[in-house]
């Protein structure tokens, strides 16, 4: 109830602001697909993230020329199939010419899960010549229908919660098919908050893929749909830039650093761009990147060189830490060609996900052969690791002319994360010292590609 009384006010708040402004209404339907990505989950085994579909409406009312609230209804399935760990059993009898069966076991267990979904978000738009919008905020679930296999450990029938809350964050773009319709494309991250099973930790999640259309009312100024159409002067100093690249993470920990590498992983985000004087701007936006590290040892953890227990493993796994990363830069031109920058500035992180991936072996030796237990690793890690980070980034972009009105920017960025994100906390409770005593403090090198969508001009 806290967190839903914060958004009233702030919505209050901003509605007081837009006082004297000629609100629009807006309206649309959409369609498209969700992934599930469920959240709180034990080690051992895997979840597949796998496809469902998503249908809605909403109602969107701007209180300013870029602030806005939005509602609406949301229908969507999602589905949940976990697969246990999976073991390989090698036998070699003395005689080394014999090899002995493999054996392999994998049990599985399934979850569908059909929601009613109303959120209530605070939205942000953009104008250029492909129109912007990112949104945030509350949404509610109700549940209507579900379906538990008895594969699984928590399914047994009627304890499924019948409501939950959570957090939604989307961005999209939306083009002008005429002065009041246009065509839009939307992604959304979707987070529970409470258990979605009595007897278990788990939460949902899924993102979203939609396309929609959607009809403005109360519109009275016009726009053309010609590559000059005109929305505000202010608006010709704002530009956004979509980016694509690779993260090349590693754990920046005191000790044993001989014995954990590099991971690569992805990077794809967006940035709006706010223009100065004399080339100097300030950079906000959001991107999803994957950080953390690789480990390849003798050790008794999948994910901690530790070598003082037993058995002992020859682990060759990947930490994997999914955030959705808030920068807050500033840009310096270098020289005055405006074609070479210098960015810098903090950076917050909001944990999305976390895992260990990998495989891991160990030997079993006696007198008539050995067996080589071969574990195949996709364990769960989100509790395990801190809910956000913040940090610094460093970085350098050239910005060269695409097409006379685009640009094609080339990035080169270093982030470093000032805390440890390893919850002890939680591990402290359950685990040996050794354990609970572990650092990951994150370290990224990005390289990453982007475009510049021009602002909307006269």
């Amino acid at each position: 109830m806290k967190h839903f009384n914060a958004w009233t006010c702030l919505f209050l708040l901003v509605l007081c602001n837009s006082a004297g402004y000629s609100q629009t209404i807006t309206t649309g339907i959409y369609s498209g697909v969700n992934f599930s990505d469920i959240h709180g989950q034990d080690f051992g085994g895997k979840w597949k993230s796998k496809p469902g579909p998503v249908q809605g409406f909403y109602l969107d009312l701007s209180l300013n020329k870029s602030l806005g609230i939005q509602t609406g209804i949301n229908f969507s399935t999602v589905y949940y199939e976990h697969i246990a760990t999976s073991n390989h059993w090698l036998y070699y009898p003395v005689d080394f010419n014999i090899i002995g069966p493999d054996y392999y076991y994998q049990g599985d267990g399934k979850m569908d899960f059909s929601f009613l979904r109303v959120p209530l978000l605070l939205t942000v738009q953009v104008p250029s010549f492909i129109q912007f919008n990112m949104r945030a905020g509350l949404i509610f679930s109700f549940l209507k229908d579900h379906s538990l296999s008895n594969d699984y450990n928590y399914s047994t029938p009627g304890i499924a919660k019948k409501t939950d809350f959570g957090y939604m964050f989307s961005s999209g773009i939306s083009y002008p098919l005429s002065n009041k319709i246009r065509a839009t494309f939307n992604v959304s991250y979707l987070t529970g908050r409470k258990h979605l099973l009595e007897s278990s930790n788990l939460r949902q999640g899924s993102s979203e893929y939609v396309l929609g259309i959607d009809y403005e009312f109360l519109k009275k100024n016009k726009r053309t749909i010609n590559p000059g159409f005109t929305i505000d002067s202010t608006s010709k100093k704002v530009t956004v830039t979509y980016w694509g690249g690779v993260d090349i993470s590693w754990n920046g920990l005191g000790s044993d650093k001989a014995k954990y590498s590099t991971v690569a992983g992805p990077s794809l985000g967006f940035s709006v761009n706010f223009l100065m004087e004399s080339g100097l701007s300030f950079i906000s936006g959001v991107s999803f990147e994957r950080k953390g590290y690789s480990m390849k040892d003798s050790s008794a953890s999948f994910f901690i060189y530790l070598n003082k227990s037993t058995p002992l493993y020859y682990v060759d796994t990947k930490v994997q830490i999914d955030y959705a990363v808030i920068p807050l830069l500033m840009s310096f031109p270098v020289g005055k060609s405006q074609i070479v920058f210098f960015n810098t500035g903090p950076w917050i992180g909001l944990k999305l996900n976390a895992r260990n991936v990998g495989v891991a072996y160990n030997e079993m030796r006696s007198e008539s052969g050995y067996t080589v237990n071969k574990t195949i690793i996709y364990d769960d890690l989100e509790r395990y690791i801190k809910d956000n980070d913040i940090g610094w980034i460093f970085g350098a972009r050239v910005s060269l002319p695409l097409l006379n009105r685009f640009k094609v920017d080339l990035a080169l960025r270093y982030s470093t994360g000032f805390n440890n994100v390893y919850n002890k906390t939680i591990v402290a409770e359950q685990q040996s010292s050794s354990i609970a005593d572990y650092v990951i403090r994150n370290r990224t090198i990005s390289f990453l590609i982007g475009i510049t969508i021009p602002p909307s001009s006269h």
